[in-house]
């Protein structure tokens, strides 16, 4: 077949899932048509999994004994032209240890940079972090509804991290990268109000009240203007010194 490779004794496996799909041996892209690539994300996303889940979620209009076919052969092409990729005998279904996954190196740097976490000091891979954070869209082009909750999810997960992210970093004093994060979490959801609440701590931070005033002026008339709301009173209370400086400053007028 088209997509054969060779069989290495231990090959190693690199699958790439943000910004397109591709899979690499031994630093060698391989092509793998459509069907197998399915197999291959689906197993890297959700990891080891029953057949009969996998070939539900592939083939969700199918009947099971149908569903079940497709898998098959779908497994048997794979195991034939990518050995190594798969995990062996008649148990769930997934990818060896060991096959890195960029979806993966996403997920331990949103673990690692999640509001909740403990993290002391300067962080030297804050830039690293950001990359990760703030490139690639979860196989764009693809529409089944498996890949979209996946989308979505991540998007949620990068979106928590890179707040959580922006308010360490600014907390160990690398405030220009916490710009960095809190301006790419807000890119990547306008109406989410905690990316904007770190983005006003930021610029509290560096001094910039007029820049702080108008990220919350902005993301206040977009609430209005679009859905209709006020916005929290966590955000406000942010601003409140500053929405009332020019009254007091009246008053003081002769």
């Amino acid at each position: 077949m088209a997509f054969a490779t060779s069989a290495a004794a231990n090959p190693v496996w690199r699958l790439r899932l943000l910004d397109t799909w591709r899979l690499g041996q031994d630093g060698r892209s391989v092509e793998v048509p459509w069907r197998q690539q399915r197999l291959i994300a689906v197993l890297a996303l959700q990891g080891q999994r029953p057949r009969t889940h996998v070939a539900g979620v592939l083939w969700p209009e199918s009947n099971e004994t149908r569903a079940m076919s497709s898998l098959r052969a779908a497994i048997w092409q794979v195991q034939q032209c990518l050995p190594g990729l798969l995990l062996e005998g008649r148990g769930p279904l997934g990818l060896r240890p060991g096959v890195r996954v960029d979806v993966h190196d996403l997920l331990l740097c949103v673990a690692r940079n999640a509001p909740t976490g403990t993290h002391n000091g300067t962080d030297p891979d804050a830039g690293q972090a950001l990359s990760l954070l703030t490139h690639g869209d979860l196989l764009p082009g693809w529409y089944d509804d498996w890949v979209l909750f996946e989308r979505e999810r991540l998007q949620q997960l990068r979106l928590r991290a890179l707040e959580g992210l922006a308010d360490r970093l600014l907390g160990a004093g690398q405030v220009d990268q916490a710009l960095s994060a809190a301006l790419a979490a807000v890119a990547i959801e306008p109406f989410r109000e905690s990316a904007h609440r770190a983005l006003i701590r930021v610029h509290l931070a560096l001094g910039n009240y007029v820049d702080a005033l108008r990220v919350y002026d902005g993301f206040r008339q977009r609430l209005l203007q679009e859905l209709g709301i006020p916005p929290s009173p966590q955000i406000t209370a942010l601003v409140a010194n500053l929405l009332v400086r020019p009254r007091a400053a009246q008053g003081r007028r002769p």
